[in-house]
């Protein structure tokens, strides 16, 4: 049950001890005021939990139709031009356009409640997509005001039924596995770094190796962050190739992939044909190593345009229904396995 705002201007300004005028100049984001009656006008609307501009019901009514794609404050320089945030991107540029949206960038702290707050009240803004992770505190307060709100690729562990839309990370794993058994690889060892901050790819990798009816003990998998890439992807590879070494490697990161080709070769191993090399995740690299390594890209633009959809559907008052988006990527086959035989 939606929680009343009991609240109106007038209470605001009386806490302020400002105009009802100036308080809503600043409330709107249209007109002068100081930085301090500004501060004041808002601290008094955060306490008393009054929120203006960016409820479900303004927009509906064809109000402020304003999102927000939000990228981390701390991300690196060229975020946005990184091939996976600029076809992220474009997919919410899409989806606003078709579904008659307003979209702005703004960089924030993902991890500030109040921060985020304040910039949806300053801008009038109609709900957020988030393009990184957020606090479950941050996710809470959201909630609390009724700030509509959307992941983008991303979810929190403890959260698995917030609205979202991301890779359908079970078929990524469960598609590099299928993949490289039809070639003839019958043991395995694989990487996932997803799980346990991002998505499910290593249930898919174990899913698919049962179902083939495959040995447990034929598929070595390695779960946790420090499995992207670095040194203890580099200690697994090279322990597997130092004894009998397995028919293929699974990564879940390019970098790894590239690891893996460097320690293949150490041991003069022909990649693609006698050691097979596949990867999730097709941001540029995998097609340019030598051989090209197959790889299964991640739909960036459907998802893109898809967690705008949901967004809409969450704005309309369609709590009730809310489902996960599972969007399924495409799986790009290279010369690192086409060329296996048992």
């Amino acid at each position: 049950m939606k929680q009343k705002n009991l609240a109106n201007i007038l209470d605001v300004a009386r806490k302020a001890g400002v105009s009802k005028s100036t308080t809503a100049r600043v409330l709107s984001g249209n007109g002068a005021a100081s930085g301090k009656t500004r501060d004041k006008v808002l601290a008094a609307a955060s306490a008393l939990r009054y929120r203006v501009n960016t409820s479900a019901r303004s927009l509906r009514q064809g109000g402020n139709r304003l999102l927000a794609a939000v990228f981390p404050r701390g991300a690196t320089r060229g975020v946005i031009s990184h091939a996976i945030g600029s076809e992220k991107l474009e997919g919410l540029a899409r989806g606003a356009q078709r579904l008659n949206y307003d979209l702005q960038i703004f960089f924030a702290d993902l991890n500030d409640p109040s921060e985020l707050r304040r910039l949806a009240m300053e801008k009038s803004i109609g709900g957020f997509l988030f393009t990184g992770s957020v606090a479950p505190a941050t996710l809470e307060l959201l909630d609390r005001y009724e700030i509509p709100w959307v992941g983008v690729n991303w979810r929190n562990v403890s959260r698995p039924k917030d609205p979202h839309c991301w890779t359908d990370f079970i078929h990524a794993g469960r598609t590099l596995t299928t993949h490289l058994f039809q070639t003839g690889c019958r043991s395995i060892v694989a990487f996932d770094w997803l799980s346990a901050e991002y998505g499910p790819f290593g249930e898919g990798v174990r899913a698919a190796w049962k179902d083939l009816g495959q040995s447990p003990k034929k598929l070595e998998l390695h779960c946790g962050s420090q499995f992207g890439s670095g040194a203890a992807v580099d200690a697994v590879l090279r322990e597997a190739l130092s004894r009998t070494p397995p028919d293929a490697f699974l990564m879940s990161h390019e970098a790894g992939a590239m690891s893996a080709y460097r320690e293949i070769r150490a041991t003069g191993l022909t990649i693609g044909s006698q050691v097979a090399v596949a990867t999730f995740d097709d941001l540029g690299t995998a097609s340019h190593m030598d051989p090209p390594c197959t790889a299964y890209a991640q739909p960036t633009y459907e998802m893109g345009e898809a967690a705008v959809e949901e967004l809409d559907r969450v704005l309309s008052g369609d709590r009730q229904h809310r489902i996960d988006r599972d969007i399924r990527g495409e799986l790009r086959v290279r010369g690192s396995t086409e060329m296996f035989k048992r």
